[in-house]
């Protein structure tokens, strides 16, 4: 009878002893938990997970997961976080939301990723919200300036890599407006979900400078390249500043139109999306797109002195080598520093790195410079985090800037500029 009993309680200690082993090992396996329990975290490793197109006509987005990639590269040969190295799950959605919505249960159920970072493509976005909602995983700076994601604020999403495209639009109807003393104000808009959002800003916001209109609205397809009908809507219009709602080919293809018909004097103020990239003057023409106004949440890398933008360029250069160091791949690596430092700030203390102590993290950052964005700010109450900006301008085939830091008060709406 003692025998049956040893023999029987025999698989029960051999049980016993694998699971103190397992509990034991500090490195855990992909989908696996760290010590602390924390989905995505062992004690040397984070899984951070980012969604986008890699392939396809959309690819060249794919310069925001590289930008994040190398940022990732120089922390993890520099010591880690708090001695934890970075990884990062990215998957190819083609920028097709069908597909962002199966990656998206993917790299939570299987990668178990500890937060995700920049996922490009409003609409992809948009799509996957729900799965990313409900699951509570920190959303850091989706690639997309769609007011949803950030008013009101979502407990666990956290502000976007680009300009919140009504932020934006308010900035420029304030600077046309008390600056440029425009009265006649012109808009040119992508017909979409994109074009709406700053074109409602316009709407809204026209009344509150004295005499200033409207005078058109003037809609385009996505995809059109034909601009000679928009055209000449504003010559009709005769506006006294111009401002464009849409992505690089259809800003640069309107102003060839517009010169063509003699319409060259008028301020032209477009999207930080369709603008800030130096291959305008190239779509345009050198002399077609001098002077053309916009946004930017950071100086072009050529023009910049700062010492978070020289790291990065020398970076960026040796991991890759043969790709621009401007656009897509400087918003990549400027979010991947506010990552990384609030993953650090959620660890001071001697806190656990947890979903909660992150997002209380996040709520310390007070127009933060320490990035080569202008400044990052979030609290419990705002989540757009881009509110500090600076005005740009096309000139001798550099984007150079135009002002010092403005900013826009999410709670009051007030914009104020720097001296």
């Amino acid at each position: 009878m003692m025998r049956r009993i040893k023999l029987l309680l025999l698989p029960l200690l051999i049980f016993s002893l694998c699971l103190m082993a397992a509990c034991g090992n500090g490195t855990a396996k992909k989908g696996s938990t760290g010590s602390q329990g924390t989905q995505g975290v062992t004690d040397n490793e984070i899984l951070i997970g980012h969604l986008g197109p890699q392939t396809g006509p959309y690819a060249v987005y794919d310069y925001f997961r590289k930008g994040i990639d190398s940022h990732f590269k120089y922390v993890n040969e520099n010591g880690g976080v708090n001695g934890k190295k970075l990884k990062l799950v990215a998957y190819d959605d083609q920028y097709q939301p069908s597909r962002t919505v199966k990656n998206a249960t993917r790299i939570l159920q299987e990668d178990k990723v500890f937060a995700m970072i920049g996922n490009v493509c409003t609409p992809c976005n948009t799509a996957a919200r729900n799965t990313f909602e409900k699951s509570g995983i920190p959303m850091v700076m989706v690639s997309s300036g769609a007011e949803e994601f950030v008013n009101p604020p979502i407990k666990n999403y956290f502000g976007s890599s680009i300009l919140n495209y009504r932020v934006e639009t308010r900035v420029f109807l304030d600077y046309a407006a008390n600056e440029l003393k425009a009265k006649k104000i012109a808009v040119v808009y992508q017909n979409d979900d994109y074009g709406k959002e700053g074109l409602t800003a316009l709407q809204e916001n026209i009344d509150k400078y004295e005499g200033a209109t409207l005078v058109d609205e003037i809609p385009y397809v996505a995809g059109e390249t034909d601009m000679s009908s928009q055209a000449q809507h504003l010559d009709q219009a005769d506006p006294d500043a111009i401002i464009v709602l849409g992505g690089p080919n259809p800003a640069a293809n309107l102003k060839k139109e517009m010169y063509k018909i003699g319409l060259k004097d008028v301020p032209y103020i477009v999207s930080s999306v369709g603008a800030n990239d130096r291959n305008q003057f190239k779509l345009a023409g050198d002399d077609i797109w001098e002077g053309t106004i916009s946004a930017a949440t950071f100086p072009m890398p050529d023009v910049s002195d700062d010492p978070s933008m020289k790291q990065y360029v020398e970076r960026f250069k040796k991991d890759y080598p043969n790709d621009p160091i401007d656009g897509f791949a400087q918003s990549g690596w400027a979010i991947a520093e506010v990552m990384v430092e609030a993953l650090k700030r959620t660890e001071q203390g001697g806190k656990d790195l947890t979903w909660e102590n992150f997002y209380d993290a996040m709520h310390t950052f007070d127009n933060w410079d320490g990035s080569i964005f202008e400044g990052v700010t979030f609290t419990k109450d705002n989540h757009y985090g881009l509110t500090t900006m600076i005005l740009t301008e096309a000139k001798d085939g550099k984007i150079l800037p135009i002002s010092d830091q403005i900013k826009f008060d999410p709670a009051s709406g007030e914009i104020t500029y720097e001296d």
